[in-house]
């Protein structure tokens, strides 16, 4: 308690933002510098201007927007299925603790199997469509929210089961008001690490076979040395990790904000 009572208490100081600008513009300037004197090839690094110039060549003619809505579709889907399947599976495995010891060999076995090895059978079995990119996607996510919402869960203080049991609260009302508000933080802790894995699954997934989405992008770029329009996508898909990481850590604080000390 105290700890996090000092951790609150500092504040950051009032150069660091400036400092870190001007670290950003000096290399932001350093890269502009020496791609436009052609110190280095312009087929391995795009300056700033020329991504923000494929930015708006992109966006005037109406390419960008078709393939990112195609990637974020993917992504919400595979995401929340992953997220509600992880939390219903971990939670089951927690009140029927015999039910997690048979099946944990068969999920830890799954869970091991690389994504990329299973890419061929998902193509057989639900083709080169959406679903296919779903599946790799729920797969990429919902071991690691299952795993961390075990763990949140078995955490819940005894304390708070006794008197639940003091009070005669039915299995139900047990697993939502005591063991979901326990496995909070570990739930946001596996959907915030999940944030970022999901969009890996979406560009894998539509690299190996898509004709839309940021993932075939990537790909017809490199495949046309377009590396202005490589280097955006990239920055593209950072900021729309860095987003949904913000986004989980804002429902965080307001979901678990009547938990914390």
């Amino acid at each position: 308690m105290e700890l996090r009572k000092k951790a609150r208490g500092k504040t950051r100081p009032f150069w660091v933002l400036p400092a870190q600008l001007a670290l950003l513009v000096l290399i932001l300037g350093g890269v502009e510098i020496a791609v436009s004197r052609n110190y280095i090839n312009r087929i391995f690094l795009a300056s700033p201007t020329q991504i923000v110039d494929e930015l708006l060549y992109i966006l005037g003619e109406n390419i960008l927007w078709e393939h990112l809505s195609i990637s974020l579709q993917e992504f919400f889907v595979g995401y929340l299925l992953a997220a509600a399947a992880g939390c219903a599976i971990g939670v089951l495995f927690v009140v029927f603790p015999r039910l997690e010891m048979f099946l944990n060999p068969y999920v830890a076995a799954v869970m091991a199997v690389p994504k990329i090895a299973i890419m061929p059978l998902l193509l057989i079995w639900f083709g080169i469509g959406f679903t296919s990119k779903i599946v790799l996607v729920f797969l990429f996510c919902v071991f690691t929210i299952l795993f961390n919402t075990i763990t949140g869960a078995k955490e819940t203080p005894a304390g708070f089961l006794k008197v639940a049991g003091i009070f005669k609260a039915t299995r139900t009302q047990t697993v939502f008001k005591v063991l979901l508000p326990a496995a909070l933080p570990g739930i946001f802790a596996g959907l915030r690490i999940t944030a970022g894995t999901a969009l890996t699954g979406v560009l894998f997934a539509e690299m190996q076979v898509s004709k839309k989405g940021l993932g075939y992008l990537l790909v017809e770029s490199q495949a046309v040395l377009n590396t202005p329009r490589i280097f955006l996508v990239i920055i593209l898909i950072t900021i729309l990790a860095v987003l949904f990481v913000g986004i989980v850590n804002m429902s965080e604080r307001l979901i678990c904000h009547r938990w914390k000390a």
